[in-house]
Parts: C-alpha cells; structure tokens; sequence
C-alpha cells in the first residue's frame, strides 16, 4: 500500500528526472548548436567570407601598405641622401684636385725660378773669375808596366807630365 506520502515522492522523483533529462536534451541541443555554429564559421573561413577574417584581413592588408609606404619612402630618402653625399664628394674631390694642380704648378714654377736663379749666379761668377774658361792641359793616361817588362826610358823630346797634385793647388 503506497501512501500519499510515497505517492508524492515518486513523482518528485519523475519531475527531477524529467527535468534532469530535459536538462541533458538542452545541453546536448546547445552542443549540436555550438558545434554547428563552428563547422560553419570553419567553412565561411576557408571561403574567406567570414566576417571576422575579413576584417582583419583588411587590417593586415592596411598595415602592409602603410609598412610598404614608409620603405618607399625611406628608399627614396636614402637614395636622396647618397645622392647628395656623392655630389658634394665629387665637389671636394674636385676642389682638391684643382687645389694640388695649382700647388703642384706654384712648385715647380719656384723650382724651375731657383734653378735659373743659380745658373745666372754661376754664369757671373764665372765672368768674374775667368778662370774656368782656362784650357786645362789634357791628361794621357799611362798604360800598367807588365812585371817582365823592362823600365822605359823617358823620351827626351818630350816634357814630363806635370804633376797631378801641383795643378790642383794653384
């Protein structure tokens, strides 16, 4: 014989397992959704029509540009730059050229005037002294005595060679 009072448990019984069974049918259907809703986000992405791809698609694709911009740029002021290095170098290479040329003209312009200079100085002092036009007599060389050969006899018709020594002197 039930009673009442088990009669009420029973069906509290039922009720929970009722509601424990909806439970699980609503967490299994919010699973299948979820799930659901992923597969087809997968697919929209491997489209590319999926909204959020998209979106930061278009902001990577904003960031390249700006990024390939600023190395246009950059290029570009770089290249200015060595361009103006190379001309002013070129310029100073240039200066420094013409510079050593006219130095180089100046010196030897200054050594050619010295050396005109000391020849003049050389011709008077050799108008001065006179001496150097003098006719110095020709030295003959004499030939080795070879160690058999007997001593020569000087030659009475001729003057003795003046001596070396005596001429330097005077």
């Amino acid at each position: 014989m039930t009673t009442l009072k088990d009669t009420e448990d029973a069906s509290e019984t039922d009720l929970a397992k009722h509601d424990e069974e909806d439970y699980v049918e609503i967490k299994e259907q919010m699973y299948q959704d979820k799930l659901a809703s992923l597969k087809r986000q997968l697919q929209q992405l491997q489209e590319g029509t999926l909204q959020e791809y998209q979106k930061r698609m278009k902001k990577l694709d904003q960031q390249y540009k700006e990024r390939l911009r600023n190395a246009d740029l950059f290029l570009q002021l770089e290249t200015e730059q060595v361009e103006r290095n190379y001309i002013k170098e070129k310029k100073a290479a240039v200066k420094e050229f013409d510079d050593k040329k006219v130095e180089l003209k100046e010196n030897l312009i200054a050594e050619l005037e010295e050396k005109k200079k000391m020849i003049e100085n050389e011709k008077l002092t050799m108008e001065l002294t006179g001496d150097s036009m003098e006719v110095k007599p020709i030295m003959t060389r004499k030939l080795r005595r070879r160690p058999n050969d007997p001593v020569p006899i000087p030659d009475k018709r001729r003057k003795p060679a003046p001596d070396i020594l005596q001429i330097n002197t005077v």
